[in-house]
């Protein structure tokens, strides 16, 4: 399916945020996370001070140089606090008094309880939480949680109102890396093999830029896949997993 109707849709991977840094420091494989500083819910952490310096990166180094012509009119976030806060100082550093409109559907990936588990603090919780994952990536739904399927089914319904109600405009969305990933499935019609080896291969870093352009027939595509340019002085750092 093609999508159409705006005339650009960027997407903004929030800074780095205090899960983030704590699952870093825990390790590839992870041993118990340090919670210090960690809220409950996963949707309230916060961003670290890179990743405020990464987010006003974002206004400063990229929407600045924007060409006027190409600065966005429309902004949505997702409803967590890392990405709302991100939205808010890139908007600041730009100069740019638009709204930002939260939106549920742009929401991190619901992992249920292993929202703030490492690997190895998952595999103690359940045993058998990492072999019904790898079973099926895509339509694995952990306890209380979501599947990445249900995370694209309502990106599509997202996309299906932007591109009906904001046409011509240049759309600017903040969110987190799983997001990233499927938006950019369901915009360039990606198989599941594809989608997980951009997952793999193409890491969309904290606070990197993402962005699709109509073609002469009104068709998003692809204009560029987790920019990082815009961060050279403030810090970039990548995580393949979670937010």
């Amino acid at each position: 399916m093609r999508y159409r109707g705006p005339a650009e849709l960027s997407v903004v991977r929030h800074g780095q945020s205090r899960l983030n840094a704590a699952l870093a420091a825990a390790g590839p494989d992870g041993g118990r996370l340090d919670a210090d500083g960690l809220p409950a819910r996963n949707a309230d952490v916060d961003l670290t001070p890179l990743g405020e310096s990464q987010a006003r990166a974002v206004g400063s180094g990229w929407l600045v140089a924007l060409p006027e012509e190409r600065r966005p009119g429309v902004v949505f976030s997702s409803t967590y606090l890392r990405a709302r806060r991100t939205a808010e100082l890139a908007l600041e550093a730009a100069g740019l008094d638009l709204p930002v409109h939260p939106d549920e559907r742009l929401r991190d990936h619901d992992a249920g309880p292993f929202g703030l588990m490492t690997p190895a603090m998952v595999r103690e919780y359940d045993p058998e939480e990492m072999p019904r994952r790898l079973a099926d990536r895509m339509h694995h739904r952990p306890e209380r949680g979501e599947s990445l399927a249900d995370v694209l089914l309502r990106l599509r319904s997202f996309l299906r109102d932007v591109c009906a109600e904001y046409p011509g405009e240049r759309v600017l969305l903040f969110a987190h890396e799983p997001v990233v990933v499927l938006l950019r499935g369901a915009l360039e019609g990606l198989s599941e093999d594809e989608v997980w080896r951009v997952a793999g291969e193409e890491p969309a870093g904290t606070a990197s830029v993402s962005r699709w352009t109509a073609d002469a027939a009104g068709d998003l595509r692809p204009d560029g896949y987790g920019t990082v340019t815009h961060l050279a002085g403030a810090g970039e750092e990548i995580r393949r997993v979670r937010t």
